[in-house]
């Protein structure tokens, strides 16, 4: 079995494999301050709620946006499970044809989401990850990853508003009750969800005239993603909700280098 896991700013995605099939799957908070004893005992309670034994487990790959947390969460896998984990990062076999100035700096997560999104459909792909912050990563006609937009996340730009502005309350996100809001959290609630849905539908539309195409297929996943889902424009692209796509992705790389070993 395979274990994966993602770490993202706010949330560790875990994920459980056997063979090409995603068996099982939790998620844990970011915390910098958390030691190597804290995240084994988490993961260790994991894979009892899973009910499968740790020596059962003979992988681990790991996608990680937090460096410091790399080295605690790297201590955690070998106590439980013995093995050293694979962390994606360059030198690591993906498949992908990245043609941005810097590949080293690519986020460990764009990756594994581009990887899984090319396995399953035909580029021209736009891969919207909903997290901390918002990304688009662009895969053009040629199946290169060409470039990607990093904007403020639903979430962060919400908390920012609430934090800054003294007359307006913290809110949970929601489902819009209309578009014009007539009191001060539904005015929120709407500015929040569709202004983020009608940034994330103008910088589509702003990525298909960059390619001079007319249809693509636009991959979402992340935390945050059902609530702008319903407002992403499908009459012109094919639109896919994906929220595995990351751990998706880091099982193929993961079979990917054991080949290349």
């Amino acid at each position: 079995m395979l274990f994966a896991c993602d770490i993202g700013n706010s949330t560790i995605k875990l994920g459980l494999f056997n063979d090409d099939h995603l068996v099982s799957h939790a998620s844990l908070s970011s915390n910098r301050n958390a030691t190597a004893d804290e995240y084994a005992i988490q993961i260790k309670g994991c894979f009892s709620m899973f009910g499968v034994l740790p020596e059962n487990i003979n992988g681990c790959i790991i996608s990680s946006v937090v460096r410091p947390l790399n080295p605690v969460f790297a201590e955690s896998i070998k106590k439980i499970l013995k093995i050293e984990p694979i962390f994606v990062g360059p030198g690591l076999r993906t498949g992908l044809n990245i043609r941005t100035e810097i590949p080293s700096q690519l986020g460990a997560d764009i990756v594994a989401n581009a990887v899984a999104s090319l396995r399953n459909e035909e580029p021209p792909i736009v891969i919207v990850a909903m997290g901390t912050a918002t990304t688009l990563t662009v895969i053009n006609q040629s199946a290169e990853l060409t470039g990607v937009l990093i904007c403020p996340g639903i979430a962060l730009a919400q908390n920012a508003l609430s934090s800054v502005a003294a007359e307006l309350p913290g809110i949970a996100l929601s489902q819009p009750v209309t578009l014009l809001g007539r009191n001060t959290i539904d005015a929120m609630v709407s500015g929040s969800v569709l202004g983020h849905a009608a940034m994330i539908n103008g910088l589509i539309d702003r990525i298909a005239d960059e390619l001079s195409v007319q249809n693509m297929t636009i991959v979402i996943t992340g935390n945050l993603s059902e609530w702008v889902i319903p407002y992403i424009s499908n009459d012109k692209h094919k639109v896919i909700n994906d929220k595995d796509l990351t751990l998706n992705g880091l099982r193929r790389i993961y079979k990917l280098s054991n080949k290349k070993r």
